[in-house]
């Protein structure tokens, strides 16, 4: 399902890093979280000196710059790499609207127009999960995958694969959608890897998936990068090793779009065709945020 310029603007933030970027910044476990506290303080206390000494050599007006830098970083920091992480996952390029044909583009000679070398495209994939496991790698066979059932208890904090390696367990999700596009083309199938997490117990075959794609090609004949996956039966559940979607945005439209909601509901397969995920009575199963009535 295209996705239209606005929209996706709103979707994939350029503005300051979402909730669920700041978490990731400063880690899901205790591990993590000491490793960048340490990390924010040596760039802090170190700047600062470093800003000091510097001052003797470039003068004070430069060197208190980097100085207050290097000493708000706790702060700057999240910001930087959200920053860092949303340009690499567009590389750069215009999020461009799919309906905008050569008749509104800014091209005086018709031979220079290219539908392919416009910008990124957005669209909605929806599909249901047909294989989730766990392994060790995510280059491991099929023989070497775990099932999800053997990993009742299972936390980040006590993953044991990471104590003794370093390296912890991947989940392994495939996603298969057996519909034609818009577009004429045959439905695709998608395969993941992300760390392993205690939110990833409930996931199960069948359950419907949403994500947001990008192409550079309007038809989507490849793609130049995937975002978060979105299982609203298991919590709601978010998969994916960093969070490109502004979350709140997304979970808004399912709220009131029916559209959308039907067309994600409609890949649900077995127990999962009309299972609810949210506490509220909205008819999408999605809480509605009554403080914010529009997308941010």
């Amino acid at each position: 399902m295209p996705v239209d310029r606005d929209d996706l603007g709103q979707l994939i933030t350029k503005r300051l890093p979402t909730p669920a970027q700041y978490a990731t910044y400063w880690g899901r476990t205790t591990r993590e979280q000491y490793n960048a506290a340490f990390e924010a303080f040596g760039v802090s206390f170190l700047g600062v000196f470093a800003a000091y000494f510097l001052s003797f050599a470039i003068g004070q007006f430069v060197a208190t710059i980097l100085g207050m830098v290097a000493g708000f970083w706790v702060l700057l920091g999240p910001e930087l790499k959200a920053y860092q992480r949303n340009w690499e996952l567009t590389g750069g390029r215009e999020l461009v609207d799919p309906w905008t044909g050569k008749e509104d583009s800014l091209y005086d000679d018709d031979d220079d127009y290219d539908d392919d070398n416009r910008g990124l495209y957005g669209a909605f994939y929806f599909g249901r999960i047909s294989n989730v496991c766990v392994v060790e790698d995510p280059t491991d066979s099929p023989e070497d995958e775990y099932p999800l059932d053997d990993f009742e208890g299972y936390t980040m904090e006590t993953d044991e694969l990471e104590l003794l390696t370093g390296r912890p367990y991947n989940l392994r999700l495939l996603v298969t959608d057996d519909k034609t596009s818009d577009y004429g083309s045959d439905g695709r199938e998608l395969q993941i890897h992300a760390r392993m997490s205690e939110e990833y117990l409930d996931l199960d075959v069948g359950m419907p998936v949403c994500t947001l794609l990008l192409s550079a090609s309007q038809k989507f004949e490849s793609l130049a990068a995937l975002t978060d996956f979105f299982i609203s039966d298991a919590g709601p559940c978010w998969i994916g090793d960093y969070p490109y979607i502004d979350r709140p945005v997304l979970e808004r439209m399912f709220v009131k779009n029916d559209e959308l909601w039907d067309a994600l509901r409609d890949e649900g397969r077995g127990d999962w065709d009309d299972r609810e995920f949210i506490g509220a009575d909205n008819g999408n199963g999605i809480e509605e945020d009554d403080s914010d009535s529009e997308y941010r």
